[in-house]
C-alpha cells in the first residue's frame, strides 16, 4: 500500500492548504482513523484515485446552518455523500439535542440535492469486500459506470468517448465540457490524454486545438465494450 500513502498524503496535504477556519480545523483535528479506513480499505482499491473527491466538505441548508461530510465525490449527475460512522459505546446516553441534530443534518444533505451512503467502522475493518461492493454499486447505479472495468480510462474520459461516438461531426471542448460537466481546463487535460492515447485526433487548429474527433473506431469500440 506504498503508493495509497504517498497519494493520500498528498491529497490531503493539497486539501489543507486549500482550506482555512473550520474546515481546516475539522481536517487537521477529527479527520483521522475511520475516515482514512474508508479510503485505505474501501475507495483507493475500487477506484485508484482521488479525483473529484473531498474530505470534511461543507454544505449549507436553507436556514443558514453548517454541516461537514466526511467525503464528498462531487461530479454529474448528483454529488454523493461519503460518511465512516463509528460506534460510540456511549450511545445511549446520547441526550435528545445530538440525536435531533443527526437527523436534521441527515435531512439537510439529501434536501440539497445529495446521494448519501454510510458505513460502519466495523464493516469498513471486518468486511471491506462488502464496503468495496457496494461503492461499485453506486457507480454502476448513480453514475452509469465501473471503475473496475480494467479499460484504463478515467469516469470523466468514458463520458467523453461515449459523447464522441454519439457525434455525427467533430466536437468542441465546450461540447466536452456539457457533457461531463467539467471545467475547461480540465476538460483540455482530459482531450489531450485521449490523443495521446490514440483514441482522438485533433479535427481543427493548429496551436490550439479547436475541435475534435474519433481516430480509430476499431480502438474506441473496444473500449466501449469494457466500459458497458
Amino acid at each position: 500500500m506504498k503508493e495509497f500513502e504517498t497519494e493520500y498524503r498528498k491529497w490531503m496535504e493539497k486539501h489543507i492548504n486549500q482550506r482555512k477556519g473550520e474546515r481546516l480545523r475539522r481536517l487537521k483535528e477529527q479527520h483521522g482513523f475511520g475516515e482514512k479506513l474508508l479510503v485505505e480499505q474501501v475507495w483507493w482499491p475500487v477506484v485508484g484515485n482521488f479525483d473529484f473527491l473531498h474530505p470534511e466538505y461543507e454544505v449549507v441548508d436553507e436556514d443558514g446552518n453548517y454541516y461537514y461530510l466526511d467525503f464528498a465525490y462531487v461530479r454529474n449527475p448528483k454529488p454523493t455523500a461519503l460518511e465512516s460512522d463509528g460506534f460510540n459505546p456511549h450511545a445511549r446516553e446520547a441526550d435528545r439535542n445530538s440525536f435531533k441534530k443527526s437527523r436534521r443534518r441527515q435531512n439537510a444533505i439529501v434536501l440539497g440535492g445529495w446521494n448519501i451512503l454510510r458505513f460502519s467502522t466495523d464493516d469498513l475493518k471486518e468486511d471491506p469486500d462488502h464496503c468495496r461492493r457496494t461503492l461499485r454499486r453506486m457507480f454502476e447505479r448513480w453514475y452509469g459506470e465501473d471503475p473496475m472495468n480494467g479499460s484504463g480510462l478515467s469516469v470523466y474520459q468514458k463520458e467523453i468517448l461515449r459523447f464522441a461516438v454519439q457525434s455525427v461531426n467533430p466536437f468542441t471542448p465546450k461540447g466536452a465540457e456539457a457533457a461531463t460537466g467539467l471545467s475547461g481546463k480540465y476538460v483540455r487535460k482530459l482531450l489531450h490524454d485521449m490523443v495521446k492515447m490514440g483514441l482522438l485526433e485533433p479535427a481543427s487548429g493548429d496551436r490550439r486545438w479547436t475541435s475534435y474527433k474519433l481516430k480509430n473506431s476499431g480502438t474506441v469500440f473496444r473500449y466501449l465494450d469494457r466500459v458497458r
